[in-house]
């Protein structure tokens, strides 16, 4: 972890903050977590923990379905563990994308077939995305100061924008970010850099005076490959075991520990 001081001297220097939303801004799992287990159920799959859900997160909602999916065949293989972090091979098995393609061809889930319960999963998700999802202490008041301060907030997420926009409006921040990139909006989802050339871009920013904050791999590498700073918070859904092998620079617990003494 960082010192404040360090933090507060990187974020002073700082115009843009870009910003993840699932597992950054806002605790999504209480709504992701349900359209998964629908979806699952309704292809005759088995539903799993919240807590295992949260190790699938990633990469965008496709890839999240993808997971799900495999991981009904992976528990047959390896059995599910207890608990999340309890069961090392499984949840290194189900990051593996490699690993979850092979299992996805072995069982006949052709791309149409995960297609289909794409978007069982997309509807279901897309009409209950606001009913348990909340955002993280601090971060609806840290948005605001951010603008009133002459400096600005950009979103970069893969999560689709119907849902993304949904959320922002429950809580009234549709119009808070100078741009919202999407994983259907993007010119390519993280961890390409191309979302974050197109918000530098679309705000005229140089690259020194932005800064990525996120809670996974893809925030981690989109940054790095656009050559502006990350701040990454290592108790949002990413794993640890997946962040600490990057060596992110700049690293906090919780997006309420950054919000607490760095942008207000």
């Amino acid at each position: 972890m960082n010192s404040s001081d360090e933090i507060k001297l990187l974020l002073s220097k700082k115009e843009l903050f870009l910003f993840d939303l699932d597992g950054t801004l806002f605790n999504t799992l209480g709504d992701l977590a349900p359209a998964v287990n629908y979806a699952m159920k309704h292809f005759g799959l088995s539903t799993h923990s919240v807590d295992l859900i949260q190790t699938f997160i990633g990469n965008g909602a496709l890839n999240l379905v993808r997971r799900a999916i495999a991981a009904h065949f992976i528990k047959n293989d390896l059995g599910e563990p207890k608990k999340a972090g309890g069961g090392c091979d499984f949840e290194k098995s189900i990051r593996e994308e490699k690993i979850v393609a092979e299992v996805l061809t072995r069982e006949g889930y052709t791309e149409e077939k995960i297609a289909e319960i794409y978007k069982v999963y997309t509807e279901y998700y897309w009409d209950h995305c606001t009913e348990n999802t909340e955002p993280y202490e601090g971060v609806l008041e840290s948005i605001k100061k951010i603008n009133a301060k002459n400096k600005r907030a950009a979103m970069l997420t893969n999560k689709p924008f119907a849902p993304s926009k949904k959320i922002l409006q429950k809580f009234g921040l549709e119009n808070a970010f100078a741009v919202i990139l999407c994983g259907d909006t993007t010119p390519e989802r993280k961890p390409s850099p191309a979302g974050i050339f197109e918000i530098l871009h679309q705000t005229s920013v140089a690259p020194e005076k932005a800064v990525m904050i996120g809670d996974d791999t893809p925030d981690v590498m989109a940054a790095r490959s656009a050559g502006i700073d990350c701040i990454t918070l290592l108790e949002g859904f990413g794993k640890c075991e997946n962040l600490l092998p990057l060596e992110p620079r700049y690293r906090v617990g919780h997006i309420k520990d950054l919000v607490g003494f760095s942008l207000q």
